[in-house]
C-alpha cells in the first residue's frame, strides 16, 4: 500500500470530507482498505468508470479543482446477494 501522505493532501481530506459527510481519519481508513478511491486526473477516472451521466456503481464521488477524483463506490450487501 502506498503512503496516503503520497496521495493525498490534508487540506483535500478536509475539503473532501465535508462532501461525503466523513472525518478525515475515517476517510484515510476507508482510501486504505480500497473502500475509497482516489484518482490523480480525470482520465484516470474515466479509465476505469467510462465516460456516463450517471454512475450507479458509485455511492458518491467527488471532483476538485486541482483534477483529483475522490469516489465511494457502493457496498453490495451480503444479503442482498443472498437469495
Amino acid at each position: 500500500m502506498e503512503n496516503i501522505a503520497n496521495i493525498v493532501h490534508i487540506g483535500e481530506l478536509i475539503a473532501v470530507s465535508k462532501i461525503f459527510e466523513l472525518n478525515p481519519f475515517r476517510m484515510v481508513t476507508l482510501i486504505e482498505k480500497g473502500s475509497m478511491e482516489v484518482f490523480e486526473t480525470k482520465e484516470a477516472f474515466l479509465v476505469k468508470y467510462g465516460s456516463k451521466d450517471t454512475y450507479e456503481e458509485l455511492e458518491d464521488w467527488c471532483e476538485l479543482n486541482n483534477g483529483k477524483i475522490f469516489t465511494k463506490p457502493k457496498v453490495v450487501s451480503e444479503k442482498n446477494n443472498c437469495q
